[in-house]
């Protein structure tokens, strides 16, 4: 027998999926079985019983039934109308509709008889009660159930830090760095000896002493270092130090690339490419940058073509790459001749090709315009002349063994003893370089001028 309210309550929802959980498996309703209707029965019996002693017992005035349940006043109390539940618009609380309203679970055997009426408002009142909110939902919110469904932490999948890489050091020839030494020097000839042609037989060779000079670079320190509490080692779900070491060394990748782009050569730097001795300087000044243009000085094409071939007349060797900045690469690419065809193609010939593009790359090789071509972001887009800081710029260089770069074994270390009192440990990532971009005067030329204002992609 029902005992109260929530009980009911209870009754109600099991005869309910016991009828919905009667479908077969192509989704039709099937007949119950014998076990299935007689306890289908069993609930309805209940659920009428109980009805009907509510609506019995109503009177005026609050009165509690001996089961506990209290009962109000209400128009059932005086019609004696047959008790119909559900909270949606289709079924309705007796106390608060007439005898003509609809029963719930009336409509549930009837459908089952092959009542269409009955099917439609069941189906209805599903739709209606799926779309309902109630304040006591419970909920992913934390305080509302949220607790036992704990949010996930792959940490082991964690996300670094982006960072740029080291494509213009790695165009070095590379050679590791001398242990014990404070200085890589190397001799010069600054003055050749001469030859001429000897006037007249058994008469004097030309004569004329060979004057030296030397290069060098010092040694410079790229290094940062992490405290990191021994909790956050300990506890933490994966090797923390991974994560610590690998942002160092990704770094130090970085800052030895804009050493050897920019270094001033002083207060511990390198001397970088736009220090070199002997740098050239191609301008490009133009308020119609184009990559290729008929008039000279707007064409990005020609100046690529006049810096390569200051290279060429003063280190009389051909120079090997052209770097520049993504987007600068992107302005390349976006450039259409008068037919609207890409004048940089990157597959297969083209007539009126001015280079060619590997694809998409964000860094490293990407193709070719005169010579082939490299994509550094550590390349600066701030330059210009006065207050002007929107321009790149675009080196041309002969690299290989032109240009060497001297480096340490990159030391990845952690100690422990130093900060044992605060229970914390400090890692540290470092290495020793040197670099000399300038054996020879005119190995790097670079191009720049308001030609190289930032481009609008």
């Amino acid at each position: 027998m029902i005992r109260n309210a929530a009980h009911r309550a209870l009754i109600k929802r099991a005869a309910t999926e016991l009828n919905e959980n009667a479908v077969n498996s192509r989704g039709v309703a099937r007949s119950l079985t014998a076990d299935e209707q007689m306890m289908f029965d069993d609930y309805m019996l209940e659920l009428n019983e109980w009805d009907e002693r509510q609506t019995h017992t109503l009177v005026p005035g609050a009165v509690r039934g001996a089961d506990g349940f209290a009962y109000t006043p209400s128009k059932a109390a005086t019609t004696g109308a047959r008790f119909y539940t559900n909270d949606s618009d289709v079924y309705h609380d007796p106390y608060e509709v007439g005898t003509d309203a609809p029963s719930f679970f009336k409509d549930i055997r009837s459908s089952r008889m092959g009542d269409y009426q009955a099917m439609e408002r069941l189906q209805r009142n599903t739709a209606a009660r799926g779309q309902e909110t109630r304040a006591g939902d419970m909920t992913t919110v934390a305080g509302a159930g949220g607790t036992f469904a704990p949010p996930a932490w792959l940490v082991d999948e964690f996300v670094a830090l982006a960072r740029p890489g080291r494509v213009t050091a790695d165009l070095l020839e590379h050679q590791p760095l001398p242990s014990g030494v404070s200085s890589i020097n190397l001799p010069k000839v600054a003055g050749g000896a001469l030859t001429g042609i000897q006037a007249t037989q058994n008469s004097a060779l030309s004569d004329t002493a060979m004057t030296t000079t030397s290069v060098s670079s010092g040694i410079s320190l790229i290094g940062g270092k992490q405290i990191v509490s021994l909790q956050l080692l300990q506890q933490s779900g994966i090797p923390f130090d991974r994560v610590i070491l690998g942002d160092l060394a990704a770094d130090y990748a970085k800052q030895l690339d804009l050493q050897v782009l920019a270094g001033s050569g002083s207060a511990g730097q390198l001397r970088g490419l736009i220090n070199a001795a002997g740098a050239g300087a191609t301008t490009y000044t133009t308020t119609q940058p184009s990559l290729t243009s008929v008039t000279s000085a707007n064409s990005f094409y020609n100046k690529v073509i006049a810096a390569s071939t200051a290279v060429h007349t003063t280190r009389f060797m051909p120079a090997t790459a052209v770097i520049m900045h993504p987007n600068r690469w992107a302005w390349c690419l976006e450039a259409l001749d008068t037919t609207n065809r890409p004048l940089i193609v990157t597959e297969g010939s083209s007539l009126n090709a001015a280079g060619s593009s590997a694809g998409i790359v964000a860094q490293g090789s990407a193709g070719k315009i005169v010579l082939p071509v490299y994509l550094d972001a550590n390349v600066t887009i701030t330059t210009g002349a006065g207050s002007a800081t929107n321009q790149d710029l675009v080196y041309v260089v002969r690299g290989g063994p032109d240009m060497t770069l001297w480096e340490s074994e990159l030391a990845v270390e952690s100690f422990d003893a130093t900060f044992a009192d605060q229970a914390s440990v400090l890692f540290r990532c470092m290495a020793y370089s040197a670099a000399i971009v300038d054996r020879w005067a005119g190995s790097v030329n670079l191009i720049s001028g308001t030609g190289l204002v930032a481009p609008v992609l």
